[in-house]
């Protein structure tokens, strides 16, 4: 069987319906198990503190993916949600990983960690996309919460969103 996997960069808003499993907590929950580790496995591959898990980013994500909102680019993926740093005290990066097959955030965390070889740490340039790995990499990030959601109408409509707090991809900043 074969499997396509999307993951998108742009950001944007908006509302439609949906519904999924992940969310808050101090720990993570099952839906999303090995997501936490798969983050900080990247991590210490560059040297850069673990992150912990916060209930709080999780839940940003939960709703966010529970719209299933695909307006910017209808490309059968969820946007990026402009809003998600609303009500946190610090600006909230995300990453949005979308499959036609099943979505795991194991899954989503390899693909975004994939992008490393687009990515130049000596010169900080990208070659391709990159954003998602310089987030997960980011080295003033310290906290992930991640979520499931099921969209149903959309090609790539198994998702992962995961919301990192504070927030990375800093113009100019190098992540680690």
């Amino acid at each position: 069987m074969c499997v396509l996997a999307l993951i998108l960069t742009a950001a944007c808003g908006g509302d439609d319906g949906g519904g999924g499993g992940g969310g808050g907590g101090d720990s993570e929950p099952a839906a999303l198990s090995g997501t936490l580790a798969a983050h900080n496995a990247v991590r210490a591959t560059v040297d850069v503190p673990a992150l912990a898990w916060d209930g709080a980013l999780a839940d940003i994500a939960q709703a966010w993916a529970d719209q299933c909102v695909d307006q910017e680019a209808p490309i059968g993926l969820i946007d990026h949600n402009e809003g998600r740093s609303e009500g946190y005290p610090s600006y909230v990066g995300e990453n949005v990983y979308g499959s036609s097959g099943a979505a795991t955030g194991p899954d989503a965390v390899a693909a975004w960690a994939s992008e490393e070889a687009d990515y130049d740490h000596a010169s900080n340039t990208c070659s391709g996309v990159c954003g998602h790995y310089t987030q997960l990499v980011w080295r003033d990030t310290t906290h992930v919460g991640c979520a499931i959601g099921n969209c149903a109408g959309l090609r790539f409509g198994n998702v992962v969103v995961c919301n990192y707090g504070p927030g990375g991809n800093v113009n100019g900043a190098r992540p680690y």
